[in-house]
């Protein structure tokens, strides 16, 4: 146990200190911090800001046949609270008002009017191209404009204020989002894309740590020191340490970062998280698949790095691996779409995906009781078998140098042994 210790500390001390990890963290908390920055990055830019800059700029409205009358007025404060800067009934000429909107002066300029058959009301628009992309602005004016034609036939009508007031009046609703877990398909694709990339990734650096240590001889000293079991062991609960603290920085900088950074009103966000079934429970079986998924990937790194002689061949020495990662990754992704298939089932217990799969189902709340204990009943059994082949495998190719060996030649070394 305590060669163990030993072997941990001393690998946990040399992967901190290393620049890739230092450069790689800091990278990564810049990106999750950038990100969450977008919105505010686009209010900067755009100038939202402001609060005397409109979101479309600036209009003018001429009712020369005095349609509207005084009532036309009160589109200067509507138009406020829809994002536009009106001005009415302008004095200057139609050319000006032209040349003030070739050279972006003004956004528009529009007139009232009537059609002389129907009598019924008519804008012309006078913009630049670029302004009414699909009519979305002019359908605001419309809206606008109706709403005071409104108003003022009710008032010549005698219809009493409060009744135009109510008529007027924005609807009020609310949305009740329900959580639907087949619905929720989303959360369970992006859980396996962020679980695949962690497992693997940190599963990799295990033999990244081995291949090294064995190319510069350390792997001799470290053996004649102590077993082989402890350094495998060793080495692997190391990285899985780094590997964890390093993921846990990045969670929590996303967890800060959204609450600082993200505005108030991206209510999907808040949907899309009010949607995840999230509390201690379910974060703590979420991190024993974490673990128990990245000790079997780690295992199998382990065996692959102690095969080869130079860490140049380690790429190819993986190549299984990355095929079996791969095929249960895109297993687990493509089955969350439908989370109550026999194929989500199966993903959720194969032991090389459902560590991708089964905490998706989790958070999206479609995983049962007995689904989550055997799924990690068959990935504790794996690893146990894993480990177990992967200490034997170990032992016997560690020391190894020259070509690098196979599956065949491991067990021949195995039986000579």
């Amino acid at each position: 146990m305590k060669d163990i210790i030993t072997i941990t500390k001393y690998t946990i001390k040399e992967n901190i200190t290393k620049k890739s990890f230092i450069v790689s963290t800091i990278l990564l908390i810049a990106i999750i911090v950038i990100i969450c920055n977008i919105p505010n990055i686009i209010n900067l830019v755009s100038g939202d800001d402001s609060e005397e800059e409109t979101q479309y700029g600036k209009y003018i409205i001429n009712d020369k046949e005095n349609i509207l009358g005084e009532d036309l007025n009160n589109i200067i404060e509507m138009g406020k609270l829809s994002g536009f800067e009106i001005e009415v009934n302008s004095n200057e000429k139609e050319e000006a008002l032209e040349e003030k909107v070739r050279n972006n002066e003004l956004a528009g300029v529009i007139e009232i009017t009537r059609n002389e058959e129907t009598g019924v009301i008519r804008l012309n628009c006078t913009v630049m191209g670029n302004y009414f992309t699909g009519n979305y602005e002019l359908e605001q004016f419309v809206t606008l404009i109706k709403a005071i034609q409104v108003s003022k036939e009710l008032k010549e009508a005698n219809v009493s204020q409060e009744t135009i007031n109510n008529i007027n009046a924005n609807i009020e609703f609310e949305t009740k989002t329900l959580n639907d877990e087949n619905n929720n398909f989303g959360i369970a694709m992006a859980s396996a894309f962020i679980l695949f990339f962690a497992i693997y990734f940190y599963g990799n650096s295990v033999a990244v740590s081995v291949s090294s240590e064995k190319t510069s001889r350390v792997m001799e000293t470290l053996v004649t020191s102590t077993k082989q079991r402890n350094i495998i062991i060793g080495k692997t609960l190391a990285m899985g340490i780094v590997s964890l603290s390093q993921l846990v920085i990045l969670i929590l900088t996303a967890v800060v970062s959204y609450k600082l950074f993200i505005p108030a009103d991206m209510d999907f966000i808040a949907n899309i998280i009010g949607n995840i079934n999230l509390n201690v429970v379910s974060v703590l079986v979420c991190f024993v698949f974490f673990i128990l998924g990245y000790t079997v990937y780690a295992f199998l790194n382990a065996v692959t790095g102690a095969t080869i002689s130079k860490v140049e061949d380690l790429q190819s020495a993986q190549t299984p691996i990355a095929l079996i990662a791969l095929f249960s990754f895109y297993l687990a992704y493509f089955t969350a779409t439908m989370p109550d298939s026999g194929a989500s089932k199966f993903a959720s217990i194969f032991p090389f995906s459902a560590a991708f799969s089964m905490p998706g189902r989790i958070l999206a709340g479609g995983a049962t009781t007995w689904e989550i204990i055997i799924s990690i009943a068959v990935l504790l059994i794996t690893a146990v078998i894993l480990a177990v082949i992967s200490i034997k495998a170990y032992s016997n190719a560690v020391l190894h140098y020259g070509k690098r060996l196979n599956i065949i030649e491991l067990f021949k070394i195995s039986k000579e042994k």
